[in-house]
């Protein structure tokens, strides 16, 4: 009964022993713990640390003992057993023994075949290969189409290059001869002049005052028989030859009023171009002033000109010629008169006297237009080359300009496209815009003169030269 109460008794302990008992949760509760004050250093006073320091000192003998080396029998600091020579002996056997034996075993042939065999199994570096990158597809280039050049396009080239060849061979030429005329032409420096500033340019209007005096030889300046302004419109694409008549009524700078043609007279070209400037409002910069004998020079260099001429204008240049321009060309009086009239083809003499005429018709108007007529068969024909080279012989050493070289040469490249340009006269003062008159002169003589509207022409100027 004992037994088995025991057994029983037994039992229940171990059935007790393997319930589970449940955890409390107070037992694993995290105490509240003041981090500040469990780790704050204890404060301690003089006697304290006196204490401490008395505690260190008594018991360094005790950590000696406990922690002195096993191979310092003698118990002598660190320094001096290793100082000591049966400790140096003693280590210089452990390293004999072991390392020398170590060294050995290194240097020892089956040693190291041992290690280079356990190498090459095992730890051999192997070489893997890398990864190369694949390479970019390749493009395809695009075929250059080959131009298949015919036969007739390279016949074409050829004529472009020769017809292009032969302008730059005409244009060397032309400038070369250009040049050769402008050096021989009789240049004189601009003087003093009065400008008008109010007076009408154009940047694409280019004007030359075109002087004929009434001059018999180079040296005598005379007065202006005929005053043209030659203006190159290229907006227009035109030529105006406008005539200012002579017996214009003008007020003259420092000489009051008088004609127009007396202006060259007292101040030269200079004084002409400001006369005209203050009164008609047109700008001039340059000037060509033709005597006598290089007009009839110029007509005689083209191979003269062919007009149309009545009876009584043919009579007239009979009259002229035997009274002053045979002579002045040292002929006989008799020379070069005309049976009648018709259209004709004029000399140098001839065209001369046909521009003098002024008592056939209706006076000073008329003779202007015939002026005109003249330098429009001119302009034509002198852009001949042959032409220019009988002007440069002959007659351009007669011609005094104020131009200057550069100037010249730029006019001269303008003449060849001038033959396309449409020529229009013009005549100042215009139809119903003057009225004749006799005025008393300074010098106590009464003359005819034109009383002219300015303002009326200024309008006539600026619609027919400087139109665009």
């Amino acid at each position: 009964m004992t037994d088995r109460f025991q057994n029983e008794e037994n039992t229940d302990n171990e059935n007790t022993m393997n319930i589970p008992i449940p955890p409390n949760p107070q037992n694993y509760r995290r105490p509240n713990i003041n981090r500040q004050q469990n780790y704050q250093r204890p404060r301690q006073n003089n006697q304290q640390r006196t204490n401490n320091t008395n505690y260190y000192q008594n018991n360094s003998g005790y950590q000696n003992q406990n922690y002195r080396r096993q191979y310092n029998p003698d118990n002598r600091p660190y320094n001096q057993n290793y100082q000591n020579n049966d400790n140096r002996q003693y280590n210089a056997g452990y390293q004999n023994q072991n390392y020398n034996q170590y060294n050995q075993n290194y240097h020892n042939s089956n040693y190291q075949q041992y290690n280079a065999g356990y190498q090459n199994t095992n730890y051999q570096r192997q070489d893997y290969p890398q990864q190369r990158q694949a390479p970019p597809p390749p493009q395809r280039r695009k075929k250059k189409k080959r131009k298949h050049k015919s036969f007739l396009g390279k016949i074409v080239r050829k004529i472009i290059l020769t017809l292009f060849t032969i302008l730059v061979l005409l244009f060397a030429i032309y400038s070369c001869t250009a040049l050769t005329v402008i050096s021989k032409v009789g240049k004189k420096e601009t003087g003093d002049r009065n400008r008008t500033a109010s007076a009408m340019s154009r940047s694409y209007v280019k004007s030359v005052l075109i002087i004929g005096t009434d001059g018999r030889s180079d040296d005598e300046q005379g007065r202006s028989d005929s005053m043209i302004l030659l203006s190159f419109n290229s907006r227009t694409n035109e030529i105006i030859l406008t005539s200012f008549m002579r017996d214009c009524y003008v007020n003259i700078q420092d000489y009051g009023m008088d004609k127009l043609n007396a202006a060259y007279s007292y101040g030269g070209a200079e004084l002409l171009m400001d006369t005209i400037e203050s009164n008609f409002m047109v700008e001039i910069d340059d000037y060509i002033t033709v005597n006598f004998v290089s007009f009839a020079g110029i007509i005689d260099a083209v191979g003269g000109i062919d007009i149309d001429v009545s009876d009584e204008e043919a009579h007239e240049i009979n009259n002229i010629l035997f009274s002053e321009v045979n002579q002045l060309m040292g002929d006989d009086q008799w020379a070069d008169f005309l049976e009648s009239g018709g259209k004709l083809h004029l000399n140098g003499k001839q065209a001369l006297s046909y521009a003098r005429i002024r008592y056939v018709g209706n006076s000073d108007f008329e003779r202007t237009s015939r002026q005109r007529k003249v330098f429009e068969k001119i302009i034509p024909k002198a852009i001949n080359p042959v032409a220019i080279g009988r002007i440069a012989k002959s007659v351009i050493p007669k011609i005094n300009t104020n131009m200057s070289t550069m100037g010249m040469y730029l006019l001269s490249l303008r003449l060849p496209t001038a033959i396309r340009y449409d020529v229009k006269q013009l005549q100042i003062p215009a139809e119903n815009t003057f009225y004749p008159e006799d005025v008393w002169l300074y010098d106590g003589t009464v003359q005819s003169v034109l009383q002219v509207d300015f303002n009326a022409n200024y309008n006539i100027l600026e619609e027919e030269i400087f139109s665009h």
